[in-house]
């Protein structure tokens, strides 16, 4: 049935990439939208936790909004063996990152004094077309044969709920996030980020590990704050 699912998939989306069918594409990322919001949300708290972006600077809806909108625009550039979820994905974390660097330089241009000359490498608003380019293991590498190394750590909250998994390397938790808890290939996760495949497996491993050392050696795991449900709220 999966096998079946996933050739009436590929053929919308080719459909998608042969007529321009933007409604058809809208469509087809529909069933993912609030797994993108969700992962938004919590990439978020992250960026606001380590000082990058505040509070109000960004809502889950408008950082998917914005990645979606990046996703059509880049659909040409979507590997053949890359999942839509992955890939949706993918763009969200790009898109989010791009957002939160132009934010934090733009908090930093302002606190320079008016009277002294910005320095300028001009580049500020330039984001090549490589920028939405993915990385593609060899050929001879069977995507369904790389397997990471460690088993993933056993909590009972999610993972990117837990201050513990911002203290990890950023790139470590990103990998740990994508691949454990949204249950993205490590392939898929080498072509968000860039990175060999043996590269992506040794963050992983090097993420579990020491997720699995806080969560050993300290006390039991702090959760992410979240918003009190408005007042009257039945939850």
């Amino acid at each position: 049935m999966a096998t079946k699912q996933r050739a009436i998939h590929d053929t919308n989306w080719q459909q998608v990439m042969d007529a321009g069918d933007e409604t058809a594409f809208r469509e087809l990322v529909r069933p993912y939208i609030d797994t993108l919001i969700d992962a938004a949300k919590h990439d978020l708290d992250y960026y606001i936790d380590q000082g990058y972006i505040q509070v109000d600077d960004f809502t889950p809806e408008e950082v998917v909004g914005e990645a979606l909108i990046q996703a059509w625009t880049h659909r040409q550039s979507r590997p053949d063996k890359m999942s839509l979820k992955g890939w949706l994905l993918g763009n969200m974390y790009r898109t989010l990152r791009l957002m939160v660097e132009q934010e934090h330089q733009y908090e930093q241009d302002k606190a320079i004094s008016l009277d002294t000359p910005v320095v300028s490498d001009g580049d500020e608003n330039a984001v090549g077309e490589q920028f939405w380019e993915w990385y593609q293991p060899d050929a001879v590498l069977e995507w369904e044969d790389v397997i990471p190394g460690s088993d993933p750590v056993d909590i009972e909250v999610p993972l990117y709920a837990t201050r513990e998994s911002f203290k990890l390397n950023p790139d470590s938790r990103h990998v740990l996030i994508m691949h454990d808890e949204f249950e993205m290939d490590v392939t898929e996760v080498a072509a968000v980020m860039n990175r060999q495949v043996q590269e992506i497996k040794e963050l992983l491993d090097e993420a579990r590990a020491n997720l699995r050392e806080m969560i050993g050696s300290g006390p039991e795991i702090e959760e992410v704050d979240q918003p009190a449900p408005p007042e009257g709220s039945d939850e």
